[in-house]
């Protein structure tokens, strides 16, 4: 399915550099998997879904974050990794492996077939470690709960990094300067948009 290009991406407050990164965000978003295996990026998609559903901001437009992560988990990475885990290629089996190991053990289905609340509740307990032992399982419930930190945050940073989602975010921290000049921001308030930014609004948390 071809996107619509953000508007934002025309503007001259972007230098050609930053818009041709995010222009390959988009183009490798709508490409094929080709590292992880088929079992893992199958269950990749499902999770990516519960983990952070996308219709109440994109409505009917799907970004297939699980293709993003697949794409980065074979580049450089960030430098680091727990010294309890595996390299990132690995981890990723191995944790998405286990997820479903765990469901079984659980609940006696697969991911694939567990309800809301029993997905909810599964991965929860990944995230704070409170997995029951299961033996078949490459990875501990203490291994989970580091993945599934990790987890989290690649399915966040891969969706926030899309220029569809900054668009509808309101977020234009791309917007800093063209190629000749460093244009920068004027306006002192979070809430105060200068001319240029997209008319968007910019969502915040409420906290409390």
């Amino acid at each position: 399915m071809t996107r619509t290009l953000p508007a934002f991406l025309q503007s001259d407050h972007i230098s050609s550099r930053t818009r041709t990164a995010l222009l390959e965000r988009m183009e490798q978003e709508q490409g094929q998997r080709n590292h992880l295996s088929p079992e893992a990026f199958q269950l990749l998609e499902l999770v990516c879904d519960d983990i952070l559903p996308q219709a109440p901001l994109l409505g009917e437009l799907h970004l297939n974050l699980a293709v993003m992560i697949d794409q980065a988990l074979a580049g450089p990475g960030d430098g680091w990794r727990f010294a309890d885990l595996p390299t990132d290629m690995a981890a990723w089996e191995d944790g998405l492996a286990s997820l479903e190991l765990y469901a079984r053990g659980l609940f006696g289905q697969d991911y694939a077939s567990l309800d809301t609340d029993q997905r909810g509740t599964l991965l929860d307990r990944a995230f704070d470690g409170s997995l029951p032992v299961n033996a078949q399982a490459p990875f501990s419930a203490s291994q989970m709960k580091l993945w599934s930190g990790d987890l989290r945050n690649q399915i966040v940073a891969a969706f926030l990094a899309h220029p569809i989602a900054q668009e509808r975010l309101g977020i234009s921290s791309s917007l800093t300067g063209g190629d000749k000049e460093i244009q920068g921001f004027s306006a002192e308030s979070l809430t105060k948009k200068e001319a240029f930014e997209p008319e968007n609004e910019r969502r915040f948390s409420k906290m409390g």
